[in-house]
């Protein structure tokens, strides 16, 4: 079974990035990007509607128009779950309402890319491990 993975980011280099690092950790996922909170808001609809919503959402915080927390908000309004905050900008207010916003989780971009995807395999193997 093919695991979807939603980067939600309005950087494209950071689904490029994930999807080289996890190659060399797993096979059988797909990575897909979206450019901002209401494109994966449009995306995970549909995506809904075809009865395969993702299976793990990365979001970023700070993104023009619809900010992570906005973005987070309205994806689990409409039953999406097992959202993670990816992004440069973590701080304890932020954190704090992330997690009232219905995150799973956060990680770091300042981590590097190489951690984050290790973090995102296991995350995979959890899952289909369950």
């Amino acid at each position: 079974m093919r695991t979807r993975i939603l980067v939600v980011d309005d950087e494209p280099a950071i689904a490029d990035l994930l999807r080289q690092y996890l190659r060399r950790l797993m096979d059988n996922f797909e990575i897909i990007p979206a450019m901002s909170g209401k494109e994966a808001i449009e995306l995970v609809k549909s995506m809904m509607d075809n009865g395969q919503p993702p299976d793990i959402t990365l979001m970023d915080l700070k993104m023009p128009e619809m900010d992570g927390i906005e973005c987070t908000e309205e994806l689990t309004t409409i039953g999406l779950s097992n959202i993670h905050i990816l992004s440069a900008y973590v701080d304890p207010e932020l954190t704090s309402r992330a997690i009232n916003a219905g995150v799973n989780g956060i990680m770091k971009k300042a981590e590097g890319f190489k951690v984050v995807a290790g973090r995102l395999a296991s995350m995979v193997r959890a899952l289909h491990n369950s």
